[in-house]
């Protein structure tokens, strides 16, 4: 079954020329219009910004692809993961919830479009791998210290 993932008006270059101000607005309009040159249609006049969010996605599936192939066609730990190599220094309870909210956080943004909470979840995940890998900076995270400690902040201008 083959479903239609771009639809548009096709233009002849030669037209395309005659009447470019109306073409170049019908693909704002519509986004996107084909240019056939010839007999070939290869060509697409489409918004930058839609362009630009259609790469987004397709980097975004690719990713998804790759990881998901690795853990379970290839049946490999997310531990040894070459999309996600920070992966190893989470535990394993981490690496099962990392995987459920990343799969998650792909199937609401490829809905919505808006890839930032995807792209905020792996670098949290990735910051907490990091940190994992220094035991300095997680004990200096786990101890608070004491108030006798903290050092006054000067505020500039403050009354």
């Amino acid at each position: 079954m083959a479903a239609t993932m771009f639809s548009d008006q096709v233009v002849l270059a030669t037209e395309l020329k005659k009447k470019q101000r109306y073409w170049f607005d019908r693909a704002r309009q519509t986004g996107g219009v084909t240019i056939v040159q010839g007999k070939l249609a290869d060509l697409v006049l489409a918004p930058r910004q839609k362009v630009a969010a259609a790469a987004q996605t397709i980097f975004h599936a690719r990713t998804v692809a790759q990881f998901l192939r690795e853990t379970i066609t290839l049946k490999q730990s997310p531990a040894h993961s070459t999309v996600f190599p920070w992966l190893r220094h989470l535990d394993g309870a981490e690496q099962e919830a990392f995987v459920s909210e990343f799969v998650d956080a792909f199937a609401r943004c490829s809905v919505t479009e808006d890839w930032r909470p995807l792209e905020e979840l792996l670098e949290d995940w990735q910051a907490t791998a990091e940190a994992h890998r220094n035991p300095e900076l997680l004990e200096t995270w786990r101890t608070r210290g004491r108030p006798d400690e903290y050092i006054p902040m000067v505020v500039p201008h403050a009354a």
